[in-house]
């Protein structure tokens, strides 16, 4: 048995959602990969791959054609 509080995200993942959405909240907008990597203290390309990671799970879109494309589909809380 799995005792999983992420429901099907790894702690990375609930990690760097947790600061997309603190990030929102507090600024009104989506980070950019940038300040996520840097307020996670993580590579750019890391951030990248959670990112990319999360909207395949269905956590986050992206928007096209846009710097601050990351939308919030749905919270881990």
């Amino acid at each position: 048995m799995s005792k999983r509080k992420t429901e099907g995200i790894t702690e990375p993942q609930a990690r760097t959602l947790r600061a997309i959405c603190q990030i929102l909240d507090n600024t009104g907008l989506p980070p950019t990969v940038k300040e996520l990597a840097e307020a996670l203290g993580i590579s750019h390309a890391s951030a990248h791959e959670q990112i990319a990671q999360l909207v395949r799970k269905g956590y986050l879109r992206k928007e096209e054609k846009k710097a601050r494309s990351i939308v919030i589909v749905k919270r881990n809380e």
